[in-house]
């Protein structure tokens, strides 16, 4: 039996076979480790906010207030040191 190869660019980007990420359901994001000498990937999925919101039973005004909460505090640390909040430079 031989195994499907997958293959490295030059910007270490991996190209996987098309039949294994359909086997794999097409996910767009993979978990990765490394084992002893091994390169494991596993599908995984990127959670959001909302995600999280209807596991815990959220409404969306609670969303929208947490949203607008933080968005008043980068602006209020912007603010302060004249930084955007994110380690770089602000407006």
């Amino acid at each position: 039996m031989t195994l499907p190869m997958a293959k490295m660019t030059v910007k270490n980007q991996l190209t996987l076979p098309k039949a294994v990420v359909e086997a794999l359901g097409n996910p767009s994001h993979f978990r990765v480790q490394v084992h002893k000498d091994a390169l494991i990937l596993w599908p995984a999925r990127l959670v959001t906010a909302r995600d999280h919101a209807a596991r815990l039973a959220t409404d969306e005004a609670t969303l929208r207030a947490a949203k607008a909460w933080k968005q008043a505090e980068k602006a209020r640390l912007v603010g302060e040191d004249g930084m955007d909040g994110e380690g770089g430079q602000g407006k």
